[in-house]
């Protein structure tokens, strides 16, 4: 008897060698042979499961996408400033595979300038984490809606600018947590 296959097991060991490849090389280093080399399969197998180098790319930056709203979600029963927190938090790249993470992150940001589909996949994502930030900052503050949304910008832009502080070295991890920690705590109480 043939034995079941898990196709998105698959798929996904495919993805990951992507994102090794891409946390190396950036997206240029990217091709279905590097891919399949990284993740350990031949080269037919990626192209079975994505086909062409541009569906992959996208795929890699969509299961992103979908592994960070996953880990959001599981945050659903905590209150509203501890999932602000989380959102502000997730992208610091406190652990080897959190730095991997952001890196690939950030080589979609640069892809983004020239690749329509990665663009609309991350201006979605941008737009929901903007979204989710203002409807936290309303609940535990009391703000009204357009003054939660300058506040939610203004945070995930100082995790923004502290993230790539810490990819490039200048600060650690922890003093990017601190530095959002401490600035999240006196936004959400002081009056403007």
């Amino acid at each position: 008897m043939p034995r079941a296959v898990d196709h998105e097991q698959r798929r996904f060991e495919i993805v990951a060698g992507l994102w090794q490849v891409v946390a190396e090389q950036g997206i240029e280093g990217v091709s279905l042979r590097t891919v399949a080399a990284r993740a350990g399969v031949s080269m037919g197998r990626v192209q079975h499961y994505f086909g062409t180098k541009d569906a992959l790319v996208i795929a890699g930056i969509d299961l992103l996408v979908k592994r960070a709203v996953i880990e959001y979600e599981a945050t659903a029963v905590r209150p509203p400033q501890d999932r602000l927190l989380h959102i502000l938090l997730q992208q610091i790249p406190a652990t080897d595979a959190g730095r991997i993470g952001v890196t690939v992150w950030y080589a979609y940001v640069a892809k983004a300038m020239t690749h329509p589909a990665v663009r609309a996949i991350l201006a979605e994502a941008t737009r929901v984490g903007v979204e989710e930030c203002t409807r936290h900052i309303e609940e535990a503050d009391g703000l009204e809606e357009a003054e939660a949304r300058a506040c939610a910008i203004e945070l995930l832009a100082l995790s923004d600018g502290l993230t790539v502080r810490v990819l490039i070295g200048d600060i650690t991890a922890e003093e990017a947590e601190a530095s959002i920690r401490a600035y999240t705590s006196r936004r959400m109480q002081s009056p403007e």
